[in-house]
């Protein structure tokens, strides 16, 4: 069975987009237009829902 690709990393590109780097080499950038499609029913927030996710060693 394949491994199943996740994501490793996440920065913010200038004021409306996002690089996301996944498991398997790859790179993608998105911006807000494409990540609303992606979820048009998104839920709203808290600061306190934001937080960094820890890395496993």
């Amino acid at each position: 069975m394949a491994e199943p690709i996740t994501i490793l990393t996440v920065a913010k590109d200038g004021d409306d987009g996002i690089i996301v780097a996944y498991s398997d080499g790859t790179i993608a950038g998105y911006v807000v237009e494409e990540l609303i499609e992606l979820r048009p029913n998104r839920e709203i927030l808290t600061p306190t829902h934001l937080v960094p996710r820890k890395e496993t060693e």
